[in-house]
């Protein structure tokens, strides 16, 4: 019994442990990485510590009003391949969006992450972060 009783105890300690181990990713910064463009911590006016993605014309931009498309849409994936960046809303949420106009001069919008799934590309592809290794 007592064995039972350790066994059990120490799995579920490894259990507790592994699953604490794991970290969810910043997308904004993900994003900003897979651009590849350079991001730096700043202070705000309020005093509170915000990381800035620094584009090729060395302007700035908090990273996530980038990757919801409220600044910096020139350097954004969908200027890459071609569209606009927006940002778009929800009652609970803000996010990216690309403005794409097709050959026959029609507007489509698409989720950021949608569009670049749509391209092969994700954020999530190899960013799962271990903390034990």
């Amino acid at each position: 019994m007592k064995k039972i009783l350790l066994t059990m105890i120490l799995f579920s300690l490894v259990a507790y442990v592994y699953s604490q181990n794991k970290v969810i990713p910043n997308p904004a910064s993900l994003y900003t990485k897979f651009l590849g463009y350079k991001t730096e911590m700043k202070t705000d006016s309020n005093g509170n510590q915000i990381k800035v993605c620094i584009f090729p014309n060395n302007t700035e931009c908090d990273e996530w009003a980038f990757f919801r498309g409220k600044c910096g849409s020139e350097f954004s994936y969908c200027a890459l391949k071609g569209c606009d960046a927006e940002t778009d809303s929800t009652d609970t949420a803000q996010f990216g969006v690309c403005v794409c106009t097709d050959s026959l001069g029609k507007k489509m919008k698409i989720s950021l992450l949608d569009f670049m799934m749509q391209h092969g590309d994700t954020l999530y592809k190899e960013s799962r972060i271990d903390r034990m290794k």
